[in-house]
């Protein structure tokens, strides 16, 4: 057992790993924020536009301000209550702003289910319900695709597109095919649902195939979530743009 294998078994009930950086190869999975930053550099890209679609009330918005403090970090969160809060999580950072908007395949006024762990909002129906959440509780909000507000805004690329929509990534992504085609979006972070946890969510499977059949390739998996019997809930992945 090497050195750090054995600071790894002391460290597990922590939670945290450590991990030896190769000299001759990337290391891709531990942070996908600083990955992001390293691809683009490589790539010799410097970022200007970064979204954050489902922001909530800002958790990784606040790191995204941070590893890009060059670029445009645009955040959209629906919900009213969170997004009160994450305009005021943003007032420190001058290059951030808070949207209340949503997005998903279309354009158009779309129900929106709100929840008692505000984490779980979604337009999309648990599969199992969660205590302490009525399923009648909604609003309706304004939903665009990426397709036609994108242009609308006078991007030509967006550079980092971070995607929580607690299993409505899938339609978002959908709603961005033009785009996605075109290589106009460089660095996609995305939640990965392994299991059925919402009604009509989009599975890592079909993700996966979509985004591969676009010119997308996986970069890494992080903060993977399982049950104490080793199955698998749901990850976030990290794809590229293939370069070409």
């Amino acid at each position: 057992m090497t050195f750090i294998q054995l600071l790894n078994k002391l460290l597990r009930p922590t939670g945290v790993q450590i991990c030896k950086k190769s000299k001759y190869r990337a290391v891709f999975g531990l942070d996908w924020i600083d990955d992001a930053a390293d691809i683009l550099k490589a790539r010799g890209i410097t970022p200007r536009i970064i979204m954050d679609v489902g922001a909530n009330r800002g958790q990784t918005s606040k790191r995204l301000a941070r590893g890009f403090p060059q670029a445009e970090v645009h955040c959209y969160e629906p919900t009213p209550a969170s997004c009160e809060v994450l305009q005021r999580n943003l007032e420190k950072f001058p290059h951030a702003k808070a949207h209340a908007l949503a997005f998903g395949p279309e354009k158009k006024m779309a129900r929106f289910f709100l929840r008692a762990h505000h984490e779980t909002n979604s337009f999309l129906q648990l599969e199992e319900p969660e205590a302490g959440s009525s399923p009648d509780s909604f609003i309706d909000v304004e939903m665009q695709c990426l397709d036609d507000y994108v242009p609308r805004q006078g991007w030509s690329d967006v550079h980092v597109l971070k995607i929580n929509a607690e299993g409505y990534d899938l339609a978002i992504l959908k709603g961005g095919s033009k785009l996605l085609k075109e290589g106009k979006i460089h660095l996609i972070f995305t939640e990965m649902n392994f299991k059925q946890l919402y009604q009509g969510q989009g599975g890592f499977t079909e993700l996966h195939d979509f985004l591969g059949q676009l010119g997308y390739t996986l970069v890494g998996c992080y903060e993977t979530a399982s049950t104490a019997s080793g199955e698998s809930l749901w990850s976030n992945g990290l794809y590229v743009k293939a370069a070409g």
